[in-house]
């Protein structure tokens, strides 16, 4: 396992029979990490991913990836990763990069691709994670959304537009990921008007509390002016 000192900070933390563990400090960025490399026996995650082989597909792995909610991006440059003989009569997808949605959420534009074989059978893969998300923020779920007319119908209208492909995995972290942006740029929006809304209010309740100043309200600008302030609390 190879890295660069100047980007990052690695150390070795744990050797097995089939896997090699280390630990990562981004020196550029507020980020740590985890990254493991396993060689081993190994068994197909999807149907399609061997061919001409008689070996039973195992659901373990494919559990195990589901469990640690593991993002399996889809391969570009090819099916397959690994070539048996000249002839290449049996192929399968033995290689792969897993990563978490914490690690997603640090970079965007990312792809696992293929690189051209030579001389093995095995054909070299990277996951390219583009820039850092510099502009990163958290996302935040605002109690007043559920109030705001229409929400559920937007949630559902914006979910079912969502066009991705690739596991199931990778499909919902993706849906997530653009329902969060959705959300914030929406929020923006209706935050904005919300403020105007609650401007507005503030207004007549200013008039109405310069006409106390002078008189006592009617009945009807009390009422008015109840009417106000409850409408002002389903704002805040």
């Amino acid at each position: 396992m190879l890295w660069d000192s100047r980007v990052w900070k690695g150390e070795i933390l744990q050797v097995g029979a089939y896997t090699l563990t280390c630990s990562f400090e981004a020196l550029l960025q507020n980020f740590n990490c985890h990254i493991s490399g396993v060689y081993a026996p190994n068994c197909k995650v999807l149907l399609g991913e061997k061919k001409l082989s008689k070996k039973i597909f195992s659901h373990e792995f494919s559990d195990t990836i589901e469990d640690l909610e593991l993002i399996d991006l889809p391969l570009e440059g090819g099916q397959y990763t690994w070539f048996k003989g000249d002839t290449h009569t049996t192929t399968s997808r033995i290689d792969r990069i897993l990563f978490t949605s914490e690690w997603s959420d640090q970079f965007n534009k990312m792809k696992q691709t293929t690189f051209q074989r030579m001389t093995s059978d095995h054909v070299p893969i990277a996951l390219f994670c583009g820039p850092w998300e510099h502009s990163k923020s958290y996302f935040k779920f605002e109690n007043w959304w559920l109030n705001t007319e229409g929400f559920s119908e937007k949630i559902s209208n914006w979910w079912n537009s969502f066009s991705f492909y690739g596991r199931p995995d990778y499909i919902l972290a993706c849906k997530m990921k653009a329902l969060k942006e959705k959300l914030k740029e929406w929020s923006k929006i209706e935050k904005g008007n919300l403020q105007i809304q609650r401007s507005k209010l503030l207004n007549k309740m200013a008039d109405l509390d310069s006409l106390l100043n002078k008189r006592a309200l009617t009945e009807e600008e009390a009422t008015l002016k109840a009417e106000i302030f409850m409408e002002y609390e389903e704002l805040i």
